[in-house]
């Protein structure tokens, strides 16, 4: 046990060193060129070089005790930039995957408009190619594309919207479809599987998720910087690209954890299901599925 406490420690310190401290560093220096040249000098390079060889040759003996105060500044800087990060990635993952309450229900029901529209122009797209492709005079004109219009539903959403995101409803496709093909409770039945996932499984998954909570804690320090922004203009714009890598970001990955995630219930639910007392010999179907949801909610 001592052992894998250690190497659990070391690969949290070494998380946190890459994902938070040498950003946090990053961000205080930035600040510091930002406090320091504004938004009337933000191209003068020359005051900026003026100011780093007055910092290092300004005092003619500096002593071991002003240098230490300033590495513990610029360290204690970065941590308070760190922390704040932290705040603002669970804020940006709320965002992402949360329903925003009132005011989200506006925005979701303006994407449920969108989806739906767009799911009739790809059916109605449907039956006209079926239709063409059936009468005499089919060859005539080009074919509907279906296959744009597929996708321009699934850029809405993969299923009906019903949160704000689509981040958010990538998510609750995967629980969608699962009820759909085993009239199972993914929700319920999630931290069974979990443990029933052998170490070489939930690797992936980890890794996926790590990658997706990466995404939010970007667009968290893009917003540190579009902060900046105030000071020194420049700074806005390494915000705004970090907000907008971030978002892409986290569209890719939750679509990894999402595959992920189904992958595991298909083809891990039939041990799920001899594990809680309801073996099956052949396809696990959707009356195994409800058996299990009931187990798995305790139904009485």
């Amino acid at each position: 046990m001592n052992a894998v406490i250690a190497s659990l420690g070391g690969k949290l310190a070494e998380r946190w060193l890459a994902g938070l401290a040498l950003p946090g560093v990053v961000f205080v220096a930035v600040a510091a060129v930002a406090v320091r040249l504004g938004h009337a000098h933000w191209w003068d390079l020359w005051l900026l070089a003026r100011e780093v060889d007055r910092l290092a040759l300004g005092s003619p003996a500096p002593g071991t005790g002003s240098a230490l105060l300033i590495v513990l500044g610029v360290v204690l800087a970065s941590v308070v930039a760190a922390t704040a990060t932290q705040s603002l990635e669970r804020l940006v993952l709320a965002l992402w995957t949360q329903g925003w309450g009132r005011a989200g229900e506006a925005v979701t029901r303006r994407r449920r408009r969108r989806w739906h529209a767009a799911v009739a122009r790809y059916e109605a797209a449907l039956r006209d190619k079926a239709r063409r492709l059936r009468s005499a005079d089919g060859a005539t004109g080009p074919l509907p594309d279906t296959q744009a219009l597929a996708r321009a539903c699934d850029r809405i959403a993969l299923t009906e919207p019903d949160r704000p995101t689509w981040i958010g409803d990538r998510m609750l496709a995967t629980a969608v479809r699962v009820r759909a093909c085993y009239d199972l409770d993914l929700a319920a039945a999630w931290p069974r599987l979990w443990l029933l996932l052998p170490e070489e499984t939930r690797d992936p998954l980890a890794l996926a998720q790590a990658d997706f909570t990466a995404a939010a804690r970007r667009v968290g320090w893009g917003l540190l910087y579009l902060a900046l922004g105030l000071l020194w203009w420049p700074a806005a714009i390494i915000g705004l690209g970090l907000c907008v890598a971030g978002w892409r970001q986290g569209r890719g990955t939750v679509s990894v954890l999402a595959d992920l995630v189904e992958a595991v219930v298909d083809l891990h639910v039939r041990a799920l299901g001899a594990a809680l007392g309801h073996p099956t010999d052949g396809t696990f179907g959707t009356a195994d599925g409800q058996a299990v949801t009931v187990l798995l909610r305790k139904d009485r």
